[in-house]
């Protein structure tokens, strides 16, 4: 079991609580990442409109993942939000990791439109993992791979949420990836030069393996299958 142990039950906010407790986090950003929880709250409740669906589990992640490529010598870029799926009790559970970061050092704006992207990685892995042909060799021997690159991994905006302006707000924020630099800039100066929390991570670290078995005994919400269902009747033939 991953992904915190599960953000430790699902408490939203229980790993910055941690952090603070250890000390690796200050008392003031905790505080202010609380106050902006609002932002958060409110950006899920106007997916959920949007879409009709239900958002899954998310928590605060108090560590600052940040990706550096051999390739691009210099370069780095901040993973503020993810969709994680783990395993639990023999299934499947997919969690949205919030960075404390994106809430301390966030608009409004950019907090919505964040939730909402990853809302459409959501419904992308459960209809990637819905319609995986699995059989009882498969579940027997083999671990199920799921990639989730931010470039590739999505359902268009338009096609999941019935809000015009959400729809806009995130095509302007997101074209490959997230676009804000005063964002960018704040957490540069605020978060990693200050050397609060953060974890290096690769590309293999955007692939997560899950048990055939826990995939094929997954109940996924039915109402998120039956929007994946009307997504693939609209695939070309």
């Amino acid at each position: 079991m991953a992904a915190g142990k599960v953000a430790k039950q699902l408490d939203p906010l229980i790993l910055l609580d941690q952090a603070v407790a250890q000390g690796r986090v200050p008392r003031a950003l905790a505080k202010r990442v609380r106050l902006k929880m609002k932002y958060l709250q409110g950006a899920v409740q106007r997916v959920e409109k949007a879409s009709g669906l239900k958002y899954p589990p998310y928590y605060i992640e108090p560590v600052l993942p940040v990706s550096k490529t051999g390739s691009e010598y210099g370069q780095m870029g901040v993973l503020f939000a993810r969709v994680i799926p783990t395993t639990l009790n023999g299934s499947v559970l997919i969690l949205v990791q919030f960075t404390a970061a994106l809430l301390a050092y966030g608009t409004k704006g950019t907090v919505e439109a964040v939730a909402a992207h990853e809302f459409t990685h959501y419904v992308e892995l459960v209809r990637k993992l819905s319609t995986t042909n699995v059989t009882s060799d498969e579940v027997a021997t083999t671990l199920y791979e799921a990639s989730y690159a931010d470039a590739e991994r999505v359902v268009p905006p338009k096609l999941i949420f019935t809000d015009r302006a959400l729809v806009s707000l995130v095509s302007r924020k997101f074209k490959e990836q997230l676009s804000d630099q005063a964002l960018n800039k704040k957490v540069g100066d605020s978060w990693i030069a200050k050397d609060l929390p953060i974890r290096w991570v690769g590309p293999e670290d955007n692939r997560v393996k899950l048990p055939m078995g826990a995939v094929a005994s997954t109940k996924f919400d039915p109402a998120v299958l039956a929007k994946v269902a009307q997504l693939e009747e609209k695939k070309p033939s």
